[in-house]
């Protein structure tokens, strides 16, 4: 897009802009005060409570990283040697689904409201809630049509021959993918 002369130019002209507000800002306040007036309380303010956004994120990414995947792993590999194939996946499901409301959907608010946490420290929160929550549901979403498809051998697992399910590896850069 940046290749395009009239939207480099628009991109310019609002760099130009910003530097033009924090020079008028630092004139003005030199001109009424005398010196510089450098506060960042507002900012410091929206982001406190850092290190609890840090360990529920923490807490948020672990589950993410562990366990859709390893549940899709472990129903893959049963999904084709079980009798009663419906009951199994409804169970999977139901099991997913009562964790992934708990830690991606409980956890987070009870962080938020708990804690008292400043609007940008909750910003973060929700939208890393939501995120993890799409990422995992789209991993899911994608690899269980590829699990049905495949017919495994006799003691083999989701990751034998055929349709390549993905590597741990893998899962975890789609987690950092935009």
């Amino acid at each position: 897009l940046f290749e395009i002369n009239h939207i480099r130019t628009i991109y310019h002209m609002f760099i130009s802009v910003l530097f033009l507000f924090i020079i008028s800002t630092l004139a003005v306040d030199y001109i009424d005060q005398g010196r510089l007036v450098l506060e960042f309380d507002l900012l410091s303010y929206a982001f406190g409570k850092l290190h609890i956004v840090a360990w529920a994120w923490l807490l948020m990414f672990s589950y993410t990283l562990a366990v859709p995947y390893n549940a899709l792993d472990l129903w893959g590999t049963l999904y084709h040697r079980s009798p009663l194939k419906v009951v199994l996946s409804v169970g999977a499901v139901l099991v997913l689904s009562a964790l992934q409301a708990a830690v991606l959907g409980v956890l987070p608010i009870y962080v938020v409201f708990h804690y008292q946490l400043p609007p940008a420290s909750r910003f973060i929160i929700i939208l890393e809630q939501i995120r993890f929550l799409m990422k995992s549901y789209s991993f899911i979403r994608e690899n269980v049509p590829v699990i049905l498809k495949h017919k495994t051998k006799e003691g083999e697992g989701p990751r034998g021959q055929g349709p390549r399910f993905p590597t741990f590896s893998s899962y975890l850069y789609f987690l950092f993918a935009p």
